[in-house]
């Protein structure tokens, strides 16, 4: 396969191989349908040196090249539109899941309307603090929210399950901060207790969970709704990382010149502390 090849030749390709192997490598569907004269020009190289880069991989020519590129992208997307296997073996159970997953990510972009959207975008970029929480398995995902809420320029708090440390989070809430729970918790639970107190505050509460009726999600004023439906006991929260990831980026892209004023500032700081 292509991929084996540019890993095995790599440590000993030119810098301008190197242009075209990374460029495939990261994005070789897009690849797969592009003349040896768009990639050349898509990396900034000669048509010849796509060419023999080819042949330096070991093909007749760039043709060679693409076709080996082009079946892979066939095999993916067969496997994509398959139906999955029976559940005899264990691998055909994880398949099984995994296509469950898929079904809940539909209903995320159903449930989750763009202005019910836009209106949780609109209230973290003009919060003066965001508290984030978690509880349960949901946990690492709030922590992960809050990470990357912050590393997008959002002034956000991490709060820990511990009820002294969510009670001085808190204690003093103001005008148009926000506090967000996220739990897999359908009853009675810490982090609805906890909006629903913050609500009583005046503060603006967002709930995350695969559940609409969970008593965390009546307790807040909006819901990031991510179902995780699943056979077993443990529902899947595929669906509510990636809605937490869609946000944060698209809050980060927002900010991009801002971020890009405080990378420059950090990397001038590290330049000077090492």
């Amino acid at each position: 396969m292509f991929r084996e090849n540019i890993r095995k030749h790599y440590e000993y390709l030119s810098r301008s191989y190197r242009r075209v192997a990374d460029f495939i490598l990261n994005d070789y569907r897009t690849a797969a349908f592009m003349t040896a004269a768009e990639l050349a020009n898509a990396v900034d190289v000669d048509t010849t040196t796509v060419v023999r880069f080819a042949q330096r991989l070991g093909y007749p020519g760039y043709p060679e090249l693409i076709s080996d590129i082009q079946e892979q992208v066939k095999v993916e997307l067969s496997r994509t539109f398959e139906m999955p296997p029976e559940e005899s073996t264990s691998g055909g159970r994880v398949q099984q899941l995994i296509n469950e997953d898929r079904t809940n990510l539909e209903k995320v972009l159903a449930h989750n309307t763009v202005d019910a959207i836009e209106t949780i975008l609109d209230t973290l970029r003009v919060a003066p603090r965001i508290i984030i929480t978690g509880e349960s398995y949901a946990t690492p995902i709030a922590a992960s929210f809050a990470e990357m809420l912050s590393e997008a320029g959002l002034p956000v708090v991490w709060v820990s399950g511990d009820t002294y440390e969510r009670a001085k989070a808190v204690a003093r809430l103001a005008r148009r901060e926000v506090v967000i729970g996220m739990t897999p918790v359908e009853g009675p639970s810490a982090v609805a207790t906890l909006l629903r107190y913050a609500r009583s505050e005046g503060a603006v509460t967002i709930a995350c969970g695969p559940s609409l009726n969970s008593q965390a999600a009546r307790a807040a004023e909006h819901l990031l709704y991510a179902p995780g439906e699943a056979e077993g006991t443990i529902p899947s929260l595929t669906g509510l990382y990636s809605l937490c990831m869609a946000i944060a980026q698209t809050i980060a892209k927002q900010n991009a010149e801002t971020l890009a004023k405080r990378n420059a500032d950090i990397k001038r700081a590290l330049t000077q502390l090492t």
